[in-house]
């Protein structure tokens, strides 16, 4: 694999944690990876599914360089389809990927973008504010969110690859 595509993979897929316990508005709460950089052969049915259903969705959208795993979902049930019908046990197969030895980065997010990210709604989730306020997530919203995440990764992911190349973790091809 060229230092190119692990610099610069052609997508990354995140999906939402727990949102964890303590103080402050930000979290480490979300977990990105490169799916064009995961050995298939290496993760259980489920996981390779998951990852599949990314790489289909992808070349649906190829300008699209993150993926949120809610999209897969929406993209799913547009199809008449969902983890369930295709046999694929998602919540295991993200919890694999989650402890897989495969290059992946969390995410600090606040509790807004945590919920974009999360939500699979058809129509776009609801949120209450504790001031008060309710917003209607839209799909401007919803995309605001995802350039928000994806130049947090473009800023972030070479400068881990090349940590982990002089760690010695990942070989320089």
């Amino acid at each position: 694999m060229s230092n190119a595509a692990l610099l610069r993979p052609r997508y990354w897929l995140a999906h939402a944690l727990a949102w964890p316990q303590g103080d402050g508005p930000y979290r480490e709460c979300a977990q990105a990876l490169a799916p064009p950089l995961v050995p298939r052969q290496m993760v259980s049915r489920d996981a390779a599914d998951i990852l599949a259903v990314a790489d289909a969705y992808q070349k649906t959208q190829p300008s699209r360089r993150l993926i949120f795993f809610s999209d897969l979902t929406l993209w799913l049930d547009g199809q008449g389809s969902d983890w369930g019908l295709r046999g694929t046990d998602w919540e295991g197969g993200l919890r694999e990927l989650e402890n897989a030895p495969a290059l992946a980065l969390f995410l600090t997010l606040s509790g807004y973008h945590h919920a974009i990210l999360a939500d699979s709604s058809r129509e776009g989730a609801t949120l209450h504010f504790s001031d008060g306020l309710v917003e209607k997530v839209t799909p401007e919203a919803r995309e605001a969110a995802r350039a928000f995440m994806q130049q947090t990764l473009e800023r972030d992911w070479p400068g881990y690859i090349r940590g982990m190349i002089a760690d010695g973790r990942i070989r320089n091809a």
